[in-house]
């Protein structure tokens, strides 16, 4: 086939290679914007250029034929090469422009990253923000996201980690309830006070210690669960009880007075903790935006740490 046959069929392998990740026509209809007749259109007449049958469909489900799973290998590199050549082209660029999409977790974005990302903005008014706030792991290919940023001890496999700081859980209550309910001396005396938990998973209402190698699980029971950490924050600040928070949530009311660690010869354990890293897809060209935005949320975080 002669390049001029060639160049009006290379959006149509594009599409070939989304209707085949996304496991359906109407799926890949949706993540392109199209009607899901536009996407049988362009298979069609992939197929038919080709001469052979790629897709073998039925009401229920969809699956490659033998050319069909050759062809795609092929499509889905021609692919990874059209997004290496528009890196390639947008590195060297003295201004920074572009599209990025930034996934990170709800409570940290809106309590640490919000102001910064907004500054960013501001800052390089022709990038082109996207940010996406989800606490489940965002795939950064299937779901299209240039930068994850997530709290996590075993940072992903296989994918470039920038550090952005650190996140430790606190035990934390307010001087008004220890003041009527009495100080903590050791993780066992939680079983007579009341706990303001998570309350997304049984799991939640055991809290689980650290001190050198003895590991010591609680059981807890409280009046109030909620899996928001402002709104734990905001029970515990009136007193009604003792609370587990991620640092960055609780900090400032611990500096002021308003709030006060419980148990810090303790390490707690679970989840939303360890590194805060930045990760991204490797390649020989990375995009501008996105060095440029994670140094400057480097530097900005730790300013913040100083």
């Amino acid at each position: 086939m002669d390049t001029n046959k060639l160049i009006p069929l290379l959006s149509e392998m594009a599409v070939f290679v989304q209707v085949v990740e996304s496991g359906s026509f109407s799926a890949a209809a949706t993540k392109l914007g199209v009607a899901p007749s536009s996407i049988s259109r362009s298979i069609a007449r992939l197929e038919g250029a080709l001469e052979e049958k790629l897709l073998e469909r039925t009401t229920r489900q969809m699956r490659l034929s033998a050319t069909g799973q050759q062809v795609f290998n092929l499509c889905r590199d021609m692919l990874s090469a059209a997004k290496l050549a528009v890196s390639a082209a947008q590195v060297d660029k003295a201004t920074v422009s572009g599209s990025l999409r930034v996934a990170a977790p709800k409570a940290w974005s809106r309590q640490v990253l919000m102001p910064h990302i907004l500054d960013f903005s501001a800052a390089y008014s022709q990038v082109e923000l996207q940010l996406k706030v989800a606490d489940h792991y965002i795939d950064p290919i299937g779901d299209e996201v240039d930068v994850i940023i997530h709290i996590t001890e075993s940072p992903v496999a296989g994918l470039i980690a920038k550090p952005l700081g650190s996140c430790k859980l606190v035990l934390c209550a307010s001087p008004s309830y220890l003041a009527q309910h009495g100080e903590l001396t050791h993780p066992s005396e939680l079983t007579k006070h009341n706990c303001i938990r998570l309350g997304e998973d049984p799991k939640d209402c055991i809290w689980e210690f650290l001190r050198h190698e003895e590991k010591l699980p609680i059981g807890i029971r409280g009046s109030f669960a909620v899996n928001h950490s402002e709104l734990r924050r905001e029970a515990m600040l009136r007193g009604m009880g003792i609370t587990v928070l991620p640092e960055f949530a609780i900090r400032d009311y611990i500096e002021s007075g308003e709030a006060v660690e419980l148990l810090p010869e303790w390490r707690l354990l679970g989840r939303y903790q360890g590194q805060v890293v930045a990760q991204y897809a490797q390649s020989k060209y990375i995009p501008s935006q996105i060095k440029i935005f994670i140094e400057f949320l480097q530097n900005r975080l730790a300013q913040l740490s100083v």
